[in-house]
């Protein structure tokens, strides 16, 4: 099984490789307007740099703001991202020379969550999530 052909026609995929998972979680994050991977060194950074990604297409769309009573400003800032120039197609998010990595499609962001599809291309299988949580246990 490869990456399905959904995934493979939509931009708003990232391929997503964890380097340590046992100790902390950290690896890089490809995107396809960008030959250059961005490093996450913890959750969530790999959440931060992903939503970055999904906002910068505004797709999937928003369809609850979180809502806070503090005020919290993050120090880490995710590369900007030319959306008019696409780089490199989804089979390509995934560096060829990695036997592991993931590719992740966002299909909606209802109620503060996300929920989408994961190619695990060690495994060669394709998973559904319905929530950040569950997309953390397929990554692990």
């Amino acid at each position: 099984m490869a990456i399905s052909g959904r995934m493979k026609r939509t931009p708003n995929c990232v391929g997503v490789c964890v380097d340590e998972a046992k100790s902390g979680f950290s690896g890089r994050i490809f995107n396809c307007f960008s030959k250059e991977p961005q490093t996450f060194t913890d959750i969530t950074e790999l959440f931060y740099i992903i939503d970055s990604v999904m906002d910068a297409l505004s797709f999937p769309a928003i369809k609850t703001k979180h809502r806070s009573f503090k005020k919290t400003k993050s120090d880490f800032q995710p590369k900007p991202i030319d959306v008019e120039n696409k780089v490199l197609e989804t089979e390509e998010l995934i560096p060829a020379d990695e036997d592991a990595g993931f590719v992740i499609m966002v299909t909606s962001r209802d109620n503060v969550t996300w929920q989408g599809k994961l190619y695990d291309k060690k495994k060669d299988v394709e998973y559904n999530f319905n929530s950040e949580v569950e997309l953390i246990r397929l990554l692990k």
